[in-house]
C-alpha cells in the first residue's frame, strides 16, 4: 500500500486535522534510517511519518482481527500512529547524544508532546486535536507507555507495541529489508488472535500466522546484521553524535515542532554533515569483529592499545528457538518471548588493515583512553 493509501486509511479513521498537524508534518521531514540513507546499497530512503502511517494501518488490520470496538480500534490506531511523534532529526543515529544534551530520548519527548508537559504548553501539544476526536491523551499515551496503571481492557494493546512481536518492529524491519533489497515475504494481514486462558481471553499469534512470523524473525536478524551493524553506519552514527554534541543545545526545545533533518543541517553545516554521513566506502575498511579471542587481545595489557578497537558496539542477534510449541490455535503472549529470543555479543570494529588499527578516526577526537559504546537501536 503506498503512502497515499495508508494516509487515506488513517484519516478515514481518525480524521485529516490530526495527520495535519505540524508534529506529524515534522515526521515527514525526519529520515527513518538517518546514517543510512545514503548508503549505495539503499534502493530508496524513507521518513518517520511513512513508518508511523504503516504502524497504524497494522494496528487497524489487528483491531478488526481482535473485533475491537470502534473506540477502542480509534484510541489504539491513534497510539500506533504517535508513538514515534518525539523522535529527533535523523530517528535513531544522533539519539546518543541528543538524550544526553537534552535530558530525553525520543520516548519522553513523545510524551511531552501528546500531553503538553515538560516543555511542550497544552496549547502547542496534540492533546487538544485528539479530544477533538473523543481520544483520550492520557488512554493513548498509556498504551505507548505500557503504563502499570493502564485499564485491563487496554493492556494487550500495549503489548503489540512493545512484545518481541509488535506493530513498530513488524513495519520497520520490513521497511529496511525493501530499501536495502534483502529478501522478504509479505506478512499476513490476521497476525493476532484470541485465545482462551483462566482469567479471560488472552492475545496469541494464529496458528496459520506463525510459519511468516518465524521467518519475520530470521529475517530481523538479517536486517540487523548486514544493515543496521555496517561498518560504516557505525562509523558514521558516532561522528555525527560527536556533531550535534558540539552544536546543539536545549533553544532548540523552544521550537521542537520545526527540529527536523533540514533544520538540523542547518545547524550543522552541510559540510559537516555531510563528512560526518556515510558513502559506504568504510565498509571495505572496517568490519565488526565479534570473538571472545579478540577481546582477550584487546584486554591483554601493555601493548594492547596499538591494538585497541576504533568502538565498542553491543551486537543483537535473534533467533527462533522451536522447541516452545504452539497451541493448535496459535501461541499466547506468555509464550513470544520464549520462541522468538535474542541474545546480546560484544562487538569491536576494527581496520582490516594493520596501518590503521591506531590511526584516529576521521571526525572523531578520541583521547587515549577513550572507548565509544554504542548498541544498535530497535525499531
Amino acid at each position: 500500500m503506498t503512502p497515499a493509501r495508508q494516509r487515506a486509511r488513517i484519516v478515514e479513521l481518525l480524521g485529516e486535522p490530526l495527520l495535519a498537524s505540524p508534529w506529524l508534518a515534522r515526521l515527514g521531514r525526519i529520515s527513518f534510517l538517518g546514517t543510512l540513507d545514503r548508503h549505495p546499497r539503499s534502493r530508496r530512503a524513507s521518513n518517520r511519518l511513512e513508518h508511523s502511517l504503516g504502524v497504524a494501518c497494522l494496528a487497524a488490520d489487528a483491531a478488526a482481527g481482535l473485533a475491537l470496538s470502534p473506540a477502542r480500534a480509534r484510541l489504539f490506531v491513534a497510539a500506533c500512529l504517535l508513538h514515534d511523534i518525539g523522535h529527533y532529526p535523523l530517528s535513531h543515529a544522533a539519539e546518543p547524544a541528543f538524550a544526553k544534551l537534552l535530558g530525553a530520548g525520543h520516548h519522553e519527548v513523545g510524551r511531552w508532546i501528546v500531553l503538553g508537559s515538560g516543555p511542550i504548553p497544552r496549547a502547542r501539544s496534540l492533546a487538544p486535536a485528539l479530544e477533538q476526536i473523543d481520544v483520550d491523551p492520557a488512554s493513548l499515551w498509556a498504551i505507548v507507555d505500557r503504563s502499570p496503571d493502564l485499564a485491563p481492557e487496554l493492556a494487550p494493546l500495549a503489548e503489540l507495541l512493545k512484545a518481541p512481536i509488535n506493530l513498530d518492529t513488524l513495519e520497520g524491519i520490513h521497511r529496511v529489508a525493501r530499501d536495502f533489497r534483502l529478501r522478504k515475504r509479505k506478512l499476513p494481514q490476521d497476525i493476532f488472535t484470541w485465545m482462551p486462558g483462566d482469567a479471560g481471553p488472552v492475545l496469541a499469534i494464529a496458528a496459520s500466522a506463525l510459519p511468516a512470523i518465524d521467518r519475520f524473525w530470521e529475517l530481523k536478524d538479517r536486517v540487523y546484521d548486514r544493515v543496521i551493524n555496517l561498518p560504516s553506519n557505525i562509523l558514521a552514527e558516532a561522528r555525527l553524535c560527536e556533531l550535534v554534541a558540539r552544536s546543539v543545545g536545549r533553544e532548540v526545545l523552544d521550537t521542537l515542532d520545526h527540529f527536523d533533518d533540514p533544520a538540523l543541517r542547518r545547524r550543522l553545516g552541510s559540510d559537516a554533515l555531510d563528512r560526518a554521513l556515510l558513502d559506504g566506502g568504510e565498509d571495505h575498511d572496517y568490519e565488526l569483529w565479534a570473538t571472545e579471542r579478540y577481546g582477550e587481545i584487546v584486554g591483554a595489557g601493555p601493548g594492547a592499545g596499538e591494538r585497541r578497537p576504533i568502538l565498542v558496539r553491543t551486537r543483537k542477534r535473534y533467533f527462533v528457538d522451536p522447541a516452545v510449541e504452539p497451541a493448535a490455535t496459535g501461541l499466547a503472549l506468555p509464550d513470544w518471548a520464549r520462541r522468538y529470543r535474542h541474545e546480546r555479543t560484544q562487538g569491536w570494529l576494527v581496520s582490516r588493515r594493520q596501518d590503521q588499527l591506531s590511526l584516529p578516526l576521521p571526525g572523531l577526537e578520541l583521547r587515549p583512553n577513550d572507548e565509544l559504546a554504542s548498541e544498535a537501536p530497535e525499531f
